[in-house]
């Protein structure tokens, strides 16, 4: 899954109000940034494949970051980390957000997903609807923004820029200098990745700007 990470962080903010939302964002989409430092050091690959289906362009080999043992180590790193670091009110939150990334990648990816370093691979395959798909990215980001409830100019951006990209992806068409590079395809995911998770910061620093506005 590509934004609908983002909507359930939106939901988990909402329901943990203690817990900031940008490391929310960050905990749900730390597998896909390991996932990019790996294809950077060629542990892993993400490359184009013709496909008229926009979610089977990657031909994806991700036996580290996204195996379901990666992810309950990273999980359990930052854990580790976090209780170290007197957060434990962020801790189990923190490590459930990196858990829902390879749960909700097992809903829409094919069998391509492995349970332990590459071996025994599996995915229910929801990407072979692509339509079906994206429309319940689409929803499933809106209705979490709806839910937490932020109005405020970079509140709007994030949400703008998120189904912007993503409707990009998928109706439109990749320059050949990103379909012949790893490495660039790689950095224009994970780019916008910590472009959304700063505006996130912007967003709630904002809304508690003007929450205090509103009470004096």
């Amino acid at each position: 899954m590509f934004i609908g990470h983002y909507g359930l962080a939106f939901m988990i903010k909402k329901k943990f109000r203690e817990i900031p939302l940008w490391f929310v964002f960050l905990t749900v989409q730390l597998t896909d940034i390991v996932a990019f430092i790996l294809v950077f050091l060629g542990l892993e690959r993400a490359v184009y494949r013709q496909s008229a289906n926009p979610f089977f362009r990657n031909d994806l080999d991700l036996p580290y970051s996204h195996s379901l043992i990666g992810s309950i180590l990273l999980a359990g790193i930052l854990y580790a980390i976090l209780i170290l670091a007197k957060q434990k009110s962020w801790a189990l939150i923190g490590a459930l957000g990196v858990l829902s990334h390879w749960l909700i990648d097992f809903i829409v990816h094919t069998p391509d997903l492995s349970l332990f370093f590459g071996y025994m691979k599996t995915g229910l395959g929801l990407w072979n609807y692509p339509t079906l798909s994206f429309g319940i990215e689409i929803i499933l980001v809106c209705a979490g923004w709806l839910i937490l409830g932020y109005r405020n100019g970079a509140s709007f951006l994030l949400l703008f820029l998120l189904l912007g990209s993503f409707s990009g992806m998928f109706f439109g068409r990749e320059p050949e200098a990103i379909k012949n590079s790893q490495v660039i395809r790689t950095a224009i995911v994970l780019i916008p990745t910590l472009l959304f998770i700063g505006l996130a910061y912007v967003s709630e620093r904002n809304e508690r700007k003007k929450r205090r506005g509103e009470r004096i």
